[in-house]
């Protein structure tokens, strides 16, 4: 039984291999890691979509109003940039962030889009689900599949906006699948890249002037007094090469965070979920990128298929899923830091079958003895 033994051990070291299995072994990965307050990150290229480090990547969390990225390229595929989006009494009553919208108000999907992602608008983005889907309900549930079918499969959004629900979660990983898939369309890539976009003057109000005015100045942005919303990433003027994408707040998420950058020919992808506050959330990303740089810097791009950027909307896949398919079992994101991860279930189980089957072979060859 000694090679049986043997073989056991190899097996067990070589499931720890791999991106982040290396990474671990690795003294500026460790510096790194021990710097990051957000309890699950991702660090991801995403000409590739290798990912080149990762922390609890595959743990569920509440994402906050990061969702948002998945509603905006869900619109952007289902809908037209502009189609007439009328306000209804339901959107405009969604709580939390909001783009002081009332009911009867008329904007186009582009604008809807801008004020989701910039100003984080919750009724926006309640108004962009009704007019896609009829009503926010089946618009997350199309959302989900539609997720699912681009590699999000451990993700499960119940409303529009990331508005706190025990149903509705995500994963660091999965955040990075949703983003580079988003970021592949040029008008998304526009959109999270803009710093301000000019609001509707007769929808304007100094409670949104009175929000907006000091954003713009942390972004270094003149205020003339015209009807503008801000972009609320302040990765665009905190990090050199920074390209959008969406930050997030909830008391239940804390604060969530994706950005992307770009430097040297290379763009990365990095997801913070669940950082104590903003000021640790902006310094866990730089802290993430700076990694992301240095290691795509000094080591061979893993040999993947990169992700093309379309020319035109008209040349993006179009969403087919079927809107009745169940959903994801529901999992309490409360507990995420306690779940376990799928792969251990699996790597056990296949050290089991390895031991049934290396017992068989050696009960096979053993020598019979006559027994009268």
């Amino acid at each position: 039984m000694g090679k049986l033994f043997l073989s056991l051990v190899v097996v067990l070291s070589l499931a720890g291999t791999g991106v982040a299995g290396a990474n671990k072994d690795n003294a500026s990965f460790q510096q790194m890691a021990s710097q990051i307050n957000a309890d699950a990150w991702v660090v991801m290229d995403n000409r590739t979509g290798r990912i080149i480090a990762e922390r609890n990547k595959d743990m569920r969390y509440y994402p906050a109003s990061i969702t948002k990225i998945g509603t905006a390229i869900m619109a952007l595929e289902r809908g037209r940039l502009d189609d007439v989006v009328t306000i209804s009494k339901a959107a405009a009553a969604t709580e939390g962030s909001s783009l002081e919208l009332t009911s009867g108000d008329k904007l186009t999907l582009r604008d809807l889009l801008y004020g989701i992602i910039l100003h984080s608008g919750n009724d926006g983005a309640a108004a962009i689900a009704e007019h896609i889907s009829g009503d926010e309900n089946q618009f997350a549930k199309e959302m989900t599949l539609f997720l699912r079918t681009i590699g999000a499969r451990n993700t499960n959004f119940t409303n529009a906006s990331g508005l706190p629900d025990d149903q509705h979660y995500t994963t660091a990983s999965d955040m990075a699948v949703i983003t580079r898939y988003a970021m592949s369309n040029p008008v998304f890539r526009d959109i999270a890249a803009a710093k301000s976009y000019d609001w509707k003057d007769e929808l304007w109000s100094k409670r949104l002037e009175d929000h907006e005015r000091p954003e713009a100045k942390i972004l270094g942005l003149s205020w003339d007094g015209t009807a503008q919303i801000v972009n609320h990433n302040r990765l665009l003027t905190l990090y050199e090469g920074a390209i959008g994408v969406k930050n997030g707040f909830t008391d239940e998420a804390r604060y969530t965070l994706v950005g992307a950058a770009q430097r040297n020919g290379t763009e990365l992808i990095a997801v913070a979920l669940k950082s104590e506050n903003a000021v640790s959330a902006y310094q866990d990303m730089a802290k993430l990128l700076d990694y992301g740089f240095t290691v795509t810097a000094t080591e061979t791009v893993a040999n993947e298929q990169p992700v093309e950027v379309v020319e035109s909307q008209a040349e993006l896949p179009r969403y087919a899923g079927k809107a009745e398919e169940p959903a994801q079992p529901v999992i309490d994101p409360e507990s995420a830091s306690s779940g376990g991860n799928p792969g251990i279930l699996y790597l056990l189980t296949g050290i089991l079958g390895f031991i049934a089957v290396s017992y068989l072979v050696y009960a096979l060859r053993k020598p019979k003895r006559n027994v009268r």
